[in-house]
């Protein structure tokens, strides 16, 4: 790595570390100031503790830089070369004879390398990190405790599970459960319970009762793949926060459902996050760079103006997706695909 590449690299990764900051340090103060009379209520309806919220914030800020990743890193990078091009800094390089794209490849590596390394994150603490920053959330926002109901899974083969009620935790704790089981031989079965309690991978049952053709007879112990308490998160993430989610959700969805074209959909979308960050990253260099005859408020308004396209973009693929319009794979690469021809066309046109 040359000394220009090197401090290239230097000023990116700290217009990097200053936006993320920025980023995330406003909307946690804005999302503080929004619950400033929430927390009293919380506090006395269900005992909300001072760590509970100084978690909820450093879980909500892991939250926030997921979903703004590609836009820090864009930012990041209209900041590091405006800089530079105020300065005076790239012209020798230009003048050497350098091209445009090799004096840029500093940036593009690390901003792939961080928008990798946080999608590899991001896949790893999702399970962990999304029960608890809903729980807090709804003592916030509700001030009572976090109680799924309604819910419904599905299971291996024709099986599904009703739950009018799932308490999280060690145990947990299902009241009013029914399953329901059917087959192409017309051998259906239903099992009922008061509450299940899950204990040694089985759900425990309280007045367990099963139905089938040989009439009712009592259970006390339940157990079938797809059916866990992590299956039951699931199932309430997948219909309240299926953004969240990350690809392994979606593909167990798939595992039991292969029709859930949301699933499938998110799952695609999911797998592209490191390439929405480099493709908006070289769109918004490519705009914003004019060698000094544009200022750098122009560039960062151009940067944005491109991460609103591409947002809109997104949000009317997915939505096709969803819907069926389109196969769930063209609905999440197909503004990636879209965007990153503009990009490279664009980027051609940049002067060197």
């Amino acid at each position: 790595m040359q000394i220009f590449d090197r401090y290239v690299t230097r000023n990116y990764l700290r217009f990097c570390l200053l936006t993320a900051v920025a980023f995330l340090g406003m909307f946690t103060f804005m999302d503080l100031l929004a619950r400033v009379d929430d927390i009293p209520l919380s506090r006395a309806a269900v005992g909300l503790t001072t760590s509970e919220i100084i978690h909820y914030y450093l879980i909500n800020m892991v939250f926030l830089l997921f979903q703004f990743l590609p836009y820090i890193l864009l930012i990041a990078g209209i900041g590091c070369v405006t800089q530079l091009l105020r300065k005076r800094e790239w012209t020798p390089m230009l003048s050497a004879g350098r091209p445009t794209w090799r004096s840029f490849t500093p940036i593009f590596i690390c901003a792939l390398i961080i928008a990798t390394s946080v999608s590899m994150f991001r896949e790893a603490v999702i399970p962990q990190l999304l029960p608890q920053h809903e729980s807090i959330q709804r003592k916030l926002q509700n001030h009572r405790e976090w109680r799924p109901a309604d819910l419904w899974v599905r299971g291996e083969g024709a099986q599904r599970l009703h739950a009018q009620s799932f308490i999280p935790g060690e145990p947990a704790i299902i009241t009013g459960l029914e399953v329901f089981a059917s087959s192409k031989f017309g051998s259906d079965s239903r099992v009922w319970a008061d509450s299940a309690k899950y204990v040694d991978s089985e759900w425990q049952l309280q007045g367990g009762i099963k139905t089938d053709s040989k009439g009712e007879t009592p259970v006390d112990v339940f157990e079938a793949e797809g059916f866990s308490p992590e299956d039951l998160l699931r199932s309430y993430f997948v219909r309240n926060r299926p953004l969240d989610l990350n690809s392994e959700s979606y593909k167990t969805l798939l595992k039991y459902d292969p029709g859930h074209r949301q699933a499938e959909t998110y799952m695609w979308s999911a797998r592209t996050l490191p390439f929405v960050a480099l493709v908006l990253l070289v769109l918004g260099l490519s705009t914003s760079l004019n060698l000094g005859r544009v200022s750098s408020k122009e560039g960062i308004a151009r940067g944005l103006l491109m991460c609103a396209l591409f947002f809109v973009a997104e949000l009317l693929f997915r939505d096709m997706g969803v819907r069926g319009a389109v196969s769930p794979w063209l609905a999440a690469t197909a503004p990636v695909s879209l965007f990153a021809g503009v990009s490279l066309w664009a980027f051609s046109r940049t002067p060197s």
